[in-house]
């Protein structure tokens, strides 16, 4: 998706990890680089309309599936695409994938100037920081300030969220099955948070509606203020996301989890991302 043939001083690449939904992008002047996922009857794009569907009806029957985060030659593509003499690339954490190096690489190679951005988080929480500078450059911002509202948008944003099953963590080995067992047995559901590039725990529940709730109640006490930047997202539990959001007061758009974390976590991942407000 791009801008059509309108020139623009600055252009904004990212990937399809970000959770940003087509109506939400559209007119902004950016690029998105899809993951691809690797499933046994074929790969998919990470931001096609079925491919949330195709990945958890693939993790029920067990089967194996792999994601390819975008190459250095991808970047690049979408680089030259951009038709603007200026860029910012926006990618998940470095501690989540290997996008911010392929995108550096490609910034490197570029006959454009590249500015690459790690806003220290991943998910709807990147999104957010990819609209914020998606806005400063359709306002006609120079690149320095694009990036500069990038940056400013990384320190301040926030990701709250519970994950339904734990089987799948399982399945990835990095989490001791051991303990993942007797979560199970008791029904937990842990809350999580995301930010500064460390996945913190913040309490495990045994309800549904008690992980909203907790949902709720970290989000308000880190910052999520009525009219604030945020996005409510979910793993093929889209019940769930309007019950969160009504929860939060209505406010922030819903967008699905990326399938290519949905592979590791499997359905029924709901959370809010948001920024905090600017000091001062």
């Amino acid at each position: 998706m791009g801008l059509g043939t309108e020139m623009r001083g600055v252009q904004i690449v990212t990937d399809s990890s970000a959770c940003l939904p087509p109506s939400v992008l559209s007119g902004l002047p950016v690029r998105t680089v899809p993951v691809v996922i690797h499933l046994p009857t074929g790969d998919v794009m990470g931001d096609a309309g079925l491919t949330p569907r195709l990945v958890y009806q693939a993790l029920a029957r067990d089967e194996p599936i792999k994601s390819s985060a975008p190459s250095t030659l991808e970047y690049l593509s979408a680089i030259e695409e951009a038709a603007a003499p200026n860029v910012v690339v926006i990618t998940p954490a470095t501690e989540f994938t290997v996008m911010y190096r392929n995108a550096s690489v490609a910034a490197e190679l570029a006959g454009v100037s590249v500015t690459v951005v790690d806003p220290r988080t991943a998910a709807a929480a990147h999104g957010l920081v990819v609209l914020e500078a998606c806005r400063a450059a359709a306002a006609g911002a120079t690149v320095e300030h694009v990036a500069a509202v990038a940056e400013d948008a990384s320190r301040r944003a926030e990701l709250v969220a519970a994950i339904e099953r734990l089987d799948f963590l399982r399945r990835s080995g990095r989490v001791p099955s051991v303990a993942l067992g007797l979560a199970e047995h008791l029904g937990i559901r842990p809350v999580f948070r995301l930010h500064e590039g460390v996945v913190e725990r913040l309490g495990v529940l045994r309800s549904d509606g008690a992980a909203l709730r907790r949902i709720c109640r970290e989000a308000a006490a880190r910052g999520l203020a009525r009219g604030a930047p945020s996005a409510i997202f979910h793993a093929d539990c889209p019940d769930r996301a309007m019950d969160l959001r009504a929860l939060l007061g209505g406010s922030g758009f819903v967008a699905e989890f990326s399938p290519s974390m949905g592979i590791h976590t499997g359905p029924g991942v709901v959370g809010v991302a948001w920024l905090r407000p600017t000091a001062g």
